[in-house]
């Protein structure tokens, strides 16, 4: 594969990864139909190169990370992020196993989650207009920490659906906790971190099943998947510090619509296509 291609799906995967547009699902689309990569060999470059914003939450988060892995840590806010964290992972694994090998059954169609890209740009406009009429009210947010067990569990089943090319990681779960009447900045931080554990569950299962199944585990030589991954790193990271700073400066209801109208865009632009 040419480098500059391997470099446009390192910085496409950077980009897309926070927004509510699926990385996976538009990098497989826009890679296969402009450039000529067959939708098998772009869906497991994308896997690999999920390790690249993987690294980026992890070294964004590092300090709130070491506060929930250190077992002498017995704060009460601590021990709900922990809850958070392992409930999200469970609910996650319950939907996004099925979802992962129906996706294979399928042959990986990039087109399966078009409609729930369309149901989420939806679901944001709509989550704008409540956060409006919210602000209005004076009302304000409750953090992670203050949602119920059944809630934390409940947004990770929403991010199992994402293991369909097409549905949008952070869309779907922030989504779930603004709807769940969660802060808007920990509703970020919430679903970046709930992120880490099934990004690198989903990629160890992908693993597995293609070393069960005889297959090839690198789909490029290591250093191009090497050299993918530390790109797809830094540039998450820049976007990643970008988007936090929009989202913190602006009413996250214009952020909502914003980004709403855009996963919107994606879908009709892609019918059009």
């Amino acid at each position: 594969m040419l480098i500059w291609i391997l470099i446009a799906f390192a910085v496409l995967q950077g980009v897309l990864e926070w927004l509510p547009v699926s990385s996976e699902g538009q990098t497989i689309t826009l890679l296969t139909g402009f450039l000529g990569i067959s939708p098998e060999e772009a869906l497991e470059i994308s896997l690999w190169l999920h390790l690249g914003t993987l690294i980026a939450v992890i070294i964004k988060f590092r300090k709130e990370l070491y506060q929930y892995l250190n077992p002498q840590n017995k704060e009460e806010t601590v021990k709900q992020w922990r809850w958070f964290i392992l409930l999200s992972t469970i609910g996650t694994i319950i939907i996004g196993v099925p979802c992962y090998f129906l996706v294979r059954h399928l042959g990986s169609n990039p087109q399966i989650g078009e409609y729930f890209m369309l149901i989420i740009g939806i679901s944001l406009l709509i989550t704008a207009v409540l956060l409006f009429y919210a602000k209005r009210q004076d009302r304000e947010g409750r953090m992670i920490e203050d949602i119920s067990k059944k809630k934390m569990t409940f947004s990770g089943l929403l991010q199992g659906f994402s293991i369909i090319p097409g549905i949008s990681r952070s869309g779907i779960t922030m989504s779930g906790l603004l709807f769940m009447s969660v802060e808007k900045e920990d509703s970020i931080k919430g679903s970046f971190i709930m992120s880490i554990p099934a990004v690198l569950g989903g990629f160890i299962l992908n693993l597995i099943v293609i070393l069960i199944e005889g297959g090839n585990v690198f789909p490029l030589l290591w250093w191009q998947l090497l050299i993918a991954i530390i790109i797809t790193a830094i540039i998450g990271y820049l976007t990643m510090e970008l988007f936090l700073l929009i989202a913190r400066r602006n009413n996250f209801a214009i952020v909502c619509l914003v980004l709403g109208i855009i996963t919107i865009l994606f879908f009709f632009l892609r019918w059009i296509g």
